[in-house]
């Protein structure tokens, strides 16, 4: 099984879905769906086409952080 890697920097476009749960498309790293359940999110997502779209929750506080 090949695994394809794609780094992305998601802060851009992430920052505007705080505590939400986000498909992205796998190919555009496009955001295509958003909700509060990610099953919910998982099957619209299914449904607009995505056979593979990459599931994430956006912190409530979605920012910098320094440790």
């Amino acid at each position: 099984m090949k695994v394809r890697v794609n780094k992305s920097d998601l802060s851009k476009i992430l920052k505007h879905y705080s505590n939400a749960w986000v498909a992205l498309d796998s190919e555009t790293m496009s955001v295509a769906v958003t909700g509060k359940n990610p099953s919910l999110v998982l099957e619209k997502a299914r449904k607009k086409g995505l056979d593979h779209p990459v599931l994430t929750r956006v912190p409530k506080d979605y920012g910098s952080y320094i440790l």
